[in-house]
């Protein structure tokens, strides 16, 4: 289990393993090769990933951490907000996998609540309006972007 947490925990922060090359010229699974992230999504994702850790250690420490889930300082959506900014303010991220997979990660912190069945413990307006907010930035972003292909092909 411990080492399941530390290879999200590293995937969250952009380290991912070397896949053995295949003969197609792709690594493992991947049909295709997928861009770096960027300084601000790599900094979403380390931001994603310290309040997942915050998240594990809560569940053994609720009173101490219990300002993590306080729903006046909406802490375990900072993540989501950021990343909704960062796509807002910067058209020019493309909302490829890398960018959809740092959206996804920062949800990272509701997971050890969702996980160990702590739904009480967790602000729920929080987390319904950060998916709500994340998943309209998914569709704007892809939106966008498919009218970006469409008007660079007319001549």
């Amino acid at each position: 289990m411990i080492r399941f947490l530390f290879t999200c925990l590293l995937w969250g922060v952009g380290i991912q393993p070397r896949q053995a090359a295949t003969s197609s010229g792709f690594g493992g699974d991947q049909l295709i090769p997928t861009r770096e992230p960027s300084g601000l999504e790599a900094a979403i994702r380390a931001l994603s990933s310290t309040l997942f850790l915050l998240a594990i250690i809560s569940q053994f420490f609720p009173a101490e951490l219990s300002f993590l889930t306080s729903p006046q300082l909406h802490l375990l959506a900072s993540g989501g907000a950021a990343w909704v900014l960062l796509m807002v303010f910067r058209t020019s991220i493309p909302m490829d996998s890398t960018a959809i997979s740092t959206g996804l990660w920062s949800f990272a912190g509701y997971l050890p609540f969702i996980l160990l069945g702590n739904l009480f413990d967790l602000p729920i307006a929080t987390l319904l309006g950060q998916t709500g907010l994340v998943a309209t930035v998914m569709v704007y972003g892809l939106f966008r972007d498919i009218r970006r292909e469409i008007r660079a092909e007319k001549p």
